[in-house]
């Protein structure tokens, strides 16, 4: 495995300069008279969303703020509403059902 970063070999993928195209705009919602906003998962390290793909409490903390975590997680919410609330996330970011995912969104 080669560190140099000095070669004149041209590179096939050069992700330090690699700039999205196309992200939505952000997603946020309104809890006990909050707005919270979730960002987008693309945008979490992959490694990171792999284990919170399983874990919707993870993945939430995530995809929000650090300082938006205890009254979010502190305010009930039915099962039925955190259902639409992914729903609603997974249609505005466009990936998958978690458990049809196979992997990262794309």
């Amino acid at each position: 495995m080669s560190t140099d970063t000095t070669s004149t070999r041209p590179v096939a993928l050069d992700l330090d300069a690699l700039e999205r195209e196309g992200a939505p705009g952000p997603f946020d919602i309104i809890l006990g008279g909050k707005r919270y906003l979730l960002s987008d998962p693309q945008e979490v390290d992959w490694q990171d969303l792999i284990a919170a793909m399983s874990n919707p409490h993870m993945f939430f903390r995530l995809v929000m703020p650090p300082e938006d975590h205890r009254q979010f997680f502190e305010t009930r919410l039915p099962s039925w509403k955190m259902r639409k609330l992914m729903q609603r996330y997974q249609d505005h970011y466009g990936i998958p059902d978690i458990p049809n995912a196979g992997g990262l969104p794309r």
